[in-house]
């Protein structure tokens, strides 16, 4: 199973189809292929500090296999095993990258401070290989204005890497906003401060906030490699009289629990809300629309 995703623009492939989701902006990246989220406590405070305390540690690494392992070894023994998946590795030469360090990336990479342009992400678990080949389901199979939609939207690396790695999520949302709509959302219309881009934040945080998530859930960690190795399970229900909703898969990407019929009501309610706003803000965008500049995507 391939991971340790860290790439830069020249790392992808050629195919002008697909839209790049590694390195977005200096405060929008994604390390979730490295198992970013991978851990105890994977709360955004949490995190950040690890990573933080993670990237001046290594900035005092000679560049040698020998430190560079030594350095693997220390890190890795200050990372606790216990994993939402075990088997889902955690790259310990992930930190926070860039001038103002304000995205988390690869601290290998050969664009990475430091490395004076040598590659050594063939010392991480996976090899080198795997961190410049390999893209997610999300990149291969979402819709390429979906995929620009979120690149426009989202403004910060911890739930950028969060719901851009939920493939069954975002296609379900997508496909709940296009039959209100009756088309397809571009991504002009979700330009980063209109109220649509607004509204698919606050939908990205029920990544964090879900609060009919089951107990027994692996929290907001996502393991979206599509091997069967750790299948989500179905809606948890306790009895038939809790019915099956228009929003099935997006509870079930959630990891949903449903005591009792008035809890899916009420999540139904939530769901309803919002995309009841997106809806409304994106047709009253439709008779007010943005300056040409902002039509094209640009700021």
């Amino acid at each position: 199973m391939p991971t340790n995703e860290c790439r830069s623009n020249q790392d992808g492939p050629g195919d002008t189809m697909n839209v790049y989701l590694c390195q977005i902006r200096p405060t929008v990246s994604c390390g979730a292929c490295c198992g970013l989220y991978n851990i105890a406590d994977p709360s955004r405070d949490t995190l950040e500090t690890m990573l933080i305390q993670r990237t001046e540690a290594f900035s005092k690494v000679p560049r040698t296999i020998r430190d560079i392992d030594n350095f693997r070894m220390k890190i890795e023994g200050w990372t606790s095993p216990e994993r939402p998946f075990p088997q889902f590795h955690h790259c310990p030469f992930l930190g926070m990258i860039g001038g103002a360090a304000g995205c988390v990336g690869c601290l290998l990479h050969p664009a990475a401070s430091g490395n004076n342009g040598q590659d050594w992400r063939g010392l991480s678990y996976y090899g080198g290989m795997a961190c410049r080949t390999y893209f997610c389901p999300t990149y291969r199979h979402l819709p390429a204005p979906h995929l620009e939609i979120l690149r426009n939207t989202m403004d910060d690396w911890y739930l950028f890497g969060l719901i851009i790695t939920e493939r069954k999520l975002l296609a379900a949302f997508f496909r709940e906003l296009e039959n209100r709509m009756q088309r397809p959302p571009e991504p002009h219309e979700f330009h980063p401060t209109s109220k649509a881009a607004e509204l698919l934040r606050e939908f990205a945080t029920l990544k964090i906030k879900w609060r009919h998530r089951r107990p027994n859930a692996p929290g907001p960690c996502n393991y979206f490699f599509e091997n069967g190795e750790y299948p989500r399970p179905t809606v948890q229900r306790s009895g038939t009289e809790i019915p099956l909703s228009q929003y099935e898969t997006i509870f079930r990407e959630l990891d949903s629990s449903f005591p009792a019929l008035e809890d899916l009501r009420s999540a139904e309610k939530q769901l309803d809300q919002l995309f009841s706003e997106l809806h409304a803000s994106l047709e009253t965008d439709m008779q007010h629309p943005y300056p040409a500049a902002h039509r094209l995507g640009i700021p």
